[in-house]
């Protein structure tokens, strides 16, 4: 008889993708096969296309029902995975995503592979990747290549273009405790840290044919996650994958209103598109609607206001209106006249009064918070502190790294430092 194959599909809002993953396990020329489709409580449109496949018998849905405020504290794709494997009754077991398709052939290929040599416990193949446009048109494509025999396949084979055994698979169990390490820390590599525990038991065996593609397109993990720092800056325009714009505002997400997002002077541009286990890490704080142009303390930090009948103007930050001393300062820290909010004049004087925004010298005692400077490295100003930041970090947030303000050394060791902004990522050798 042929032997079974488990086949473990991760799903999360991909609704125009997710029905062509599903038909490529459907259309595999070798039957053998059952098929986990573990959904990680998607949106809808989503949710009803995947239960359009569920008459075959072969097919068995799982949702977690997992809450958004939830999300960031697991790696979800490996704990939806280790939910799958414990119910798995294949001899030989593989992956896929909701935004990959394996072609006709891949089971028997590998399958075959596997028959015939039965010292190898773990096979991988080539994998063609598309770039997708926001249109889900191609824009590139590129052939992830075999690279023989590997004991180190970190960074070189993704997940859904192996296949291993169950004897495998168990032997990581019994050794583990478990299968994939779901900690938050491997979200961009969790295959990453299950291949580490894979080659302490066998190789990656190669099958230099192509039989999987995946499409990469702009709402694609890899994409979202990849320069994004662990922690988000205040003052930093977000959105997931729905629709609804956020603004991080003393760590916390606060949606921004339609309508109010031209009124503030925001700019659709320096939306900063993340995923969202990094979106629900931070708790939901007061909308910014048409209320803050009655309570001005609602305002969020970083934003330029004065009235129509006096000249001053004022700098937003901790609720507190702090006045730009002059033109010089205004001019030193980039500010933009197109940013300037006008409010009332009975709305600016119930405002609190903080320390003046002051020109860049020697004398400043406070700086305006978000404002990225540069001096050999990049910093960027919070809490009146300066804190490092990566220059590719910095362009995935939109900041302006080809325009920052410059600081002058004297000025750099005058203000305190704080916890740098990088991008983390788990490597494993």
């Amino acid at each position: 008889m042929i032997p079974m194959v488990s086949v473990i599909l991760t799903s999360y809002n991909k609704p125009h993708t997710i029905g062509k993953a599903i038909e490529s396990v459907i259309a595999q020329t070798m039957g053998n096969w059952e098929f986990f489709i573990m959904d990680d409580n998607s949106n809808e449109e989503t949710v009803d296309i995947i239960k359009r496949y569920l008459n075959d018998p072969r097919i068995y849905y799982f949702n977690s029902n997992i809450q958004d405020s939830e999300r960031y504290k697991k790696t979800r794709y490996a704990t939806l995975i280790n939910k799958a494997l414990c119910k798995t009754k294949g001899k030989y077991i593989t992956y896929l995503t909701d935004d990959n398709i394996f072609l006709p052939e891949r089971f028997r290929t590998m399958v075959d592979v596997l028959n015939q040599n039965r010292k190898i416990q773990i096979v991988y193949s080539q994998q063609l990747v598309r770039d997708m446009d926001e249109n889900g048109e191609v824009q590139s494509e590129t052939i992830r290549k075999t690279n023989g025999i590997l004991n180190k396949p970190v960074g070189l084979v993704d997940h859904c273009s192996i296949m291993h055994t169950r004897e495998i698979a168990d032997k990581i169990f019994r050794n583990y405790g478990g299968y994939w390490d779901d900690d938050p820390a491997y979200w961009f590599n969790g295959d990453a840290a299950f291949w580490n525990r894979l080659t302490k038991f066998d190789s990656f065996y190669p099958i230099p044919k192509t039989l999987d593609i995946a499409f990469k397109g702009p709402e694609s993990f890899q994409k979202l996650y990849t320069h994004l720092p662990k922690n988000i800056p205040d003052g930093t325009l977000v959105k997931g994958p729905s629709s609804d714009i956020y603004i991080i505002d003393n760590q916390e997400r606060r949606k921004i209103y339609p309508e109010i997002f031209k009124k503030l002077k925001y700019d659709y541009n320096q939306i900063v598109r993340i995923p969202d286990p990094f979106l629900f890490k931070h708790n939901e704080g007061m909308p910014v609607d048409d209320q803050v142009f009655l309570n001005l303390t609602l305002l969020p930090s970083q934003r330029i206001i004065k009235s129509p009948t006096h000249p001053a103007i004022y700098y937003i930050q901790n609720n507190k209106k702090h006045l730009i001393k002059d033109e010089k300062a205004f001019r030193d820290f980039k500010f933009q006249r197109g940013q300037i909010i006008m409010v009332s004049d009975q709305l600016l004087t119930e405002l609190p009064e903080g320390l003046p925004i002051k020109e860049l010298s020697n004398e400043i005692t406070i700086l305006p918070d978000g404002v990225l400077f540069h001096n050999e490295s990049y910093y960027i100003s919070l809490s009146n502190s300066l804190h490092p930041i990566e220059e590719r970090v910095a362009a995935k947030l939109n900041l302006p790294v080809t325009n920052p303000v410059r600081i002058e050394c004297s000025l750099l060791s005058k203000f305190k430092k704080g916890e740098p902004f990088n991008w983390e990522i788990r490597l494993f050798f």
